[in-house]
């Protein structure tokens, strides 16, 4: 886990064991092999992972907004 200290931004609110909970969960990786990983990879696949996150809300606030107007030009 050392090795994982400071490639998270500093603004990104985390527990210490958060990383692996969330490599656990998406991927189905286990602790050791999480701490496998290179630095270099892990930075690419959390500015992926930040990335894919901020497309999503992207979408979602479109499709919100399309929904409200479809409402306002139908009067609901």
């Amino acid at each position: 886990m050392r090795h994982l200290q400071g490639l998270l931004p500093k603004e990104t609110p985390r527990g210490e064991f958060d990383l692996y909970v969330f490599m656990a969960t998406r991927y189905r990786w286990t602790p050791e092999q999480v701490n496998d990983l290179t630095d270099d990879f892990l930075q690419e696949l959390l500015a992926y992972n930040a990335a894919e996150a901020r497309w999503n809300e992207e979408q979602e606030k479109e499709a919100r907004r399309k929904a409200d107007a479809a409402r306002a030009r139908t009067g609901r």
